[in-house]
């Protein structure tokens, strides 16, 4: 694919005058976007496999993608017509976990006044996407393997073996090799997951990328906030372009949905990105000299820190988003950033 070309969920539009990205009018949101040499290695990898019915596990950091990766194989296979059914293991565990994904029948357990089907039965002859597959609980990954070791799985309080087809992606931003390792990942549940695996690099290991998602998504936002003489000028593509992007592509999205709610009418200039990026990096407090003896709490003190601004890069400066990423409430939140005198965000 040459450098003037995107991919739009196998789609190629060319970057020219007429194109929809770069005059103004916004595309359709897509499942994949990409430019650059190392996203067309993995999709390429993709689409090479998509016809299989063998499983996939995506790795990537938070932000990347994987979903919409995992999307995108679903609808390159011959079950591109079925379900696409995903679901976020890390909200589930012990019994929520064995009725969410095997279903109960009627009388199962106090409170089952109906027969209920599990994600198991939803996805049919489908694709089952499991989101944050390294957080599966221990108790739950011997039952997960036999499923698809034996293929068929029962309803909880059920007699009837149900015949399990869907075919399984899977993605995780952990290291399941060193979980597996660590023991808290069964080697043989991690073996049959990873027959394919894909790994999505960070968007800062494809800064080719950066520009041309920015004026894509800055093409939906000023259509959809009615700003039709919203653009980048040089200066704020090459600000955007040396960020470190903690949060990868979803932290970029959010940045220029809120760049075209607060802008007025006219380009966006490097004076009107946050202030760390106009700084050229990430903001982190002071920190002691390296031979300086640091104690437990103070040690403690700068990873909260640390974590707090992570969490605020990721989410644009949204504190709700913050708050819910750190897992804290927003009055938690609150205190901690007047605890630690954090500024600037």
């Amino acid at each position: 694919m040459s450098d003037s070309s995107i991919l739009l969920c196998g789609k190629y539009l060319p970057l020219d005058a007429d194109d929809p990205v770069t005059a103004g009018q916004a595309p359709p949101e897509a499942e994949f976007l990409f430019c650059s040499a190392e996203m067309q290695a993995v999709y390429d990898l993709a689409t090479q496999i998509a016809p299989s019915d063998a499983c996939v596990l995506i790795s990537g950091e938070t932000g990347t993608g994987k979903e919409l990766l995992a999307q995108c194989i679903h609808n390159l296979s011959r079950r591109r017509k079925k379900p696409f059914v995903p679901v976020n293991c890390g909200v589930l565990k012990g019994e929520l976990f064995a009725d969410k994904f095997f279903g109960h029948e009627a009388g199962a357990f106090t409170g089952a006044s109906k027969a209920q089907r599990g994600i198991f039965e939803m996805a049919g002859d489908g694709t089952l996407f499991l989101d944050e597959v390294g957080e599966i609980p221990a108790i739950n990954q011997v039952d997960f393997l036999r499923v698809l070791e034996e293929r068929s799985f029962r309803r909880l309080g059920g007699e009837r073996p149900i015949r399990f087809a869907a075919r399984i992606v899977a993605a995780t931003n952990r290291t399941l090799p060193e979980m597996v390792r660590q023991g808290a990942f069964r080697a043989d549940l991690y073996y049959r997951l990873n027959v394919v695996p894909l790994v999505l690099p960070p968007l800062r290991q494809r800064s080719g990328d950066i520009v041309f998602l920015a004026e894509y998504f800055l093409s939906i936002y000023r259509q959809r906030y009615h700003k039709p003489g919203l653009r980048f000028t040089k200066a704020a593509l090459t600000e955007l372009t040396g960020h470190d992007w903690p949060g990868n592509v979803r932290e970029l999205k959010n940045l220029i949905e809120r760049l075209a709610l607060l802008s007025r009418e006219g380009p966006i200039d490097a004076g009107d990105l946050p202030e760390d990026m106009r700084l050229g990096g990430e903001i982190t407090p002071r920190s002691p000299e390296p031979d300086t003896a640091v104690t437990l709490d103070e040690a403690v003190r700068q990873a909260k820190t640390q974590a707090i601004l992570r969490a605020f890069a990721a989410c644009g400066g949204d504190r709700t988003q913050t708050a819910a990423r750190l897992d804290i409430s927003p009055r938690t939140l609150r205190h901690l950033v007047r605890e630690l005198d954090i500024r600037k965000v």
